[in-house]
């Protein structure tokens, strides 16, 4: 009720995605404005063209799923693939694994550049409002592998990136094995990340804001 009550003080709300208004309006009876994450392009920029055999996972909170990820690559270890999994955040105690290397509290500039090595991120979270890491790894021509938790306005399943409609680290080794093995699935799934990134660009979406204030004033 407190939640409610302050929201409806306010003239605009403005949320990130088309999911979360969603969920406001079905929790909180609230309506919200639509305007995306802000990404400053220039901090990113496509990799090496010659790709490590790196999988990247950023977070390693309960929701953010890591232990998929990891048996997801180590199936793909078992099957052949010379693959490592970095997990961006501070080590599990409870997820041991020699297939992780796991970095916590680096630079953003460190993150940036190991997702610019990278062959793919993956993120099997089990709820997502708007990943900023996918729009990150898209902008440095990254392909991503998501849960269906990831918004479909962020991820097209085949375009920019492939979505996996389970929680079973089998389903999520074999999307990445796709991505190693068929190098024009990985080149358009790239080529794509990097046109789609570009409607989040800090400038724009400054000016959205700019245009939701005047709106306001002049009523």
């Amino acid at each position: 009720m407190t939640a409610k009550a302050l929201y409806r003080g306010y003239e605009r709300v403005v949320c990130v995605s088309e999911r979360l208004r969603c969920e406001m309006r079905n929790v909180l009876g609230v309506d919200c404005e639509v305007l995306p994450l802000p990404l400053k392009l220039e901090l990113y920029g496509p990799g090496p063209a010659e790709r490590e055999n790196v999988v990247v996972h950023v977070g390693a909170r309960p929701v953010k799923n890591p232990q998929i990820s990891v048996q997801a690559v180590e199936i793909l270890r078992r099957r052949g693939f010379d693959v490592k999994l970095v997990v961006v955040g501070p080590p599990s105690a409870v997820i041991k694994s020699g297939a992780v290397e796991w970095k916590f509290s680096i630079p953003e500039r460190e993150k940036v550049e190991l997702l610019r090595r990278a062959r793919a991120l993956v993120l099997p979270s089990s709820y997502e409002a708007l990943p900023y890491v996918c729009l990150e790894a898209m902008a440095c021509g990254t392909p991503v592998v998501v849960s269906n938790a990831v918004p479909e306005e962020v991820v097209i399943d085949g375009f920019n990136g492939l979505r996996v409609g389970s929680y079973d680290p089998r389903d999520y080794a074999d999307a990445l094995e796709r991505l190693l093995r068929d190098e024009e699935l990985w080149l358009k799934l790239s080529r794509n990340g990097l046109d789609f990134v570009r409607c989040f660009d800090h400038v724009e979406v400054a000016k959205k804001y700019v245009d939701l204030i005047r709106e306001a004033y002049e009523r």
